[in-house]
């Protein structure tokens, strides 16, 4: 029996290698024009494909294949956050993120959480190393930073045990500063107790644009992801792509994301004394943080490569896509009439 091949409409432009390594995997990439919704809708009806992956025209891409009955994976980037794209992931079967903060700026414009999830191997890895390249200006060059990347919009963000980490480390390492790079209810409250303990001047919390991050990362002597929740993750791939020495909870992704001791490390949650030993660690051995940082460089374009990404996106398609066994019913879609000679 032939092994059947499923029909991937691809809204974009495809990458050809990934397209090639699918077809490992039995899936066709087809990739169709999301400019007009009548074309589109066209384009569906003629391929009758098993699923839509859209890297562009989000809302359009939804829209039809809401109206075809055929799955759509939304495939987001930095670039796409806004309303119109978390409107369209509300619509679509599956939410594919290049990192965790474009996740949570999208569940933050109404994207539905349960349905947004990140895939490490869409991260444009060199374009975020170009990007870390990059000084960012609010770092002062003089200045060691500690960063963490993730709103402080609850307490399960882990915010206090990495404050109180800080702490207990920073009195006898003057050079030494925290950045917490998010806004939200906690950040008043946080600055409230860095003051409290006479360390306002040493405790930055403002939030930043996703643009920015690929610089923090690549600047910062530890990046510290330090979630209470499995269901509120840091932007650990970011920064492992970039190559920043890592120290994240034992929680949720983290620990598919972390490989201890090679390209970060791992301690408990809700645990700031456990926290503080290994950031301590981090900062204090220059050379150890650099080469687990690179080891984490390496990882991420290792996933980035065609046949990782094939194969990631082989697993997304097929919990997902189905095959269209009848027409449209219902739906007529008249193509473009031709020109009749008299």
């Amino acid at each position: 029996m032939r092994n059947l091949v499923r029909r991937i409409a691809f809204v974009g432009s495809p990458d050809r290698a990934v397209c090639e390594s699918l077809r490992e995997y039995g899936y066709r990439v087809d990739g169709v024009s999301g400019d007009s919704i009548v074309g589109l809708a066209r384009e569906l009806y003629r391929l009758r494909p098993a699923l839509v992956h859209a890297r562009q025209n989000h809302l359009k891409s939804a829209l039809v294949g809401r109206l075809l009955d055929v799955p759509v994976v939304i495939h987001a980037g930095r670039a796409d956050v806004g309303s119109l794209t978390a409107r369209a992931a509300r619509m679509s079967s599956r939410t594919l993120c290049a990192g965790a903060a474009v996740r949570e700026a999208l569940v933050a414009e109404g994207a539905t959480a349960s349905t947004t999830c990140v895939l490490r191997s869409l991260l444009d890895v060199k374009d975020d190393m170009r990007a870390a390249a990059i000084f960012p200006p609010m770092l002062d060059p003089a200045i060691r930073w500690v960063v963490a990347a993730s709103p402080c919009d609850g307490p399960e963000r882990g915010h206090q045990d990495l404050l109180l980490a800080f702490l207990s480390i920073a009195r006898t390492r003057p050079r030494l500063k925290l950045l917490i790079a998010g806004e939200g209810s906690e950040a008043a409250r946080l600055r409230s107790q860095a003051e409290a303990a006479g360390m306002l001047n040493r405790v930055v919390v403002h939030g930043v644009c996703l643009e920015q991050l690929p610089s923090l990362f690549g600047r910062a002597v530890a990046v510290v992801a330090p979630s209470r929740s499995g269901s509120s993750p840091d932007p650990v791939p970011e920064a492992l792509a970039v190559g920043a020495p890592v120290v994240a909870t034992a929680t949720g992704s983290h620990p598919t994301w972390v490989r201890e001791g090679r390209t970060g490390w791992l301690v408990p949650p809700r645990a700031p004394v456990a926290l503080a030993a290994r950031l301590a660690q981090v900062v204090d051995d220059a050379i150890v943080a650099k080469r687990v940082g690179d080891n984490a460089r390496a990882a991420a374009l290792e996933l980035a490569a065609p046949r990782a990404v094939a194969q990631e996106l082989a697993r997304c398609y097929a919990a997902i896509s189905r095959i269209p066994t009848q027409p449209y019913a219902g739906i007529y879609i008249e193509g473009p009439r031709r020109l009749q000679r008299a």
